[in-house]
């Protein structure tokens, strides 16, 4: 297994634990909601690239900075308006996963308010 399928996996499993945890709190999973996209990039360049190639999928805006806790990489976030089971099917984590990979960079994950 490569580096990329390995990381997808780890997101495959996180996402049906974080399903699992919104729908217990009684939030329906197929509701459009604000869902925040995070990423981390290994250079400014990176992230600059990054953030260019998710604007360019018609995510907007898109903020980047360089993590607090760790100067050597970037932070990148954007917010999508979706359903919680859209931004966890496997074919849309994978393909944030290889742009993020594209970029020098990686998928971070997906988080929203209930």
């Amino acid at each position: 297994m490569t580096d990329i399928e390995s990381l997808i996996e780890g997101h495959h499993a996180r996402n049906r634990e974080l399903l699992k945890s919104i729908a217990s709190k009684g939030a329906d999973l197929n509701l459009p909601r604000d869902i925040d996209l995070h990423f981390w990039a290994f250079s400014e360049d990176a992230a600059r690239n990054l953030s260019t190639a998710l604007e360019a999928r018609g995510y907007s805006p898109v903020r980047w900075n360089r993590a607090v806790a760790d100067a050597t990489v970037w932070n990148v976030e954007t917010r999508v308006q979706a359903s919680p089971i859209s931004v966890a099917a496997p074919a849309f984590v994978e393909d944030l996963a290889k742009l993020a990979d594209a970029n020098d960079g990686e998928f971070d994950g997906w988080g929203t308010s209930i």
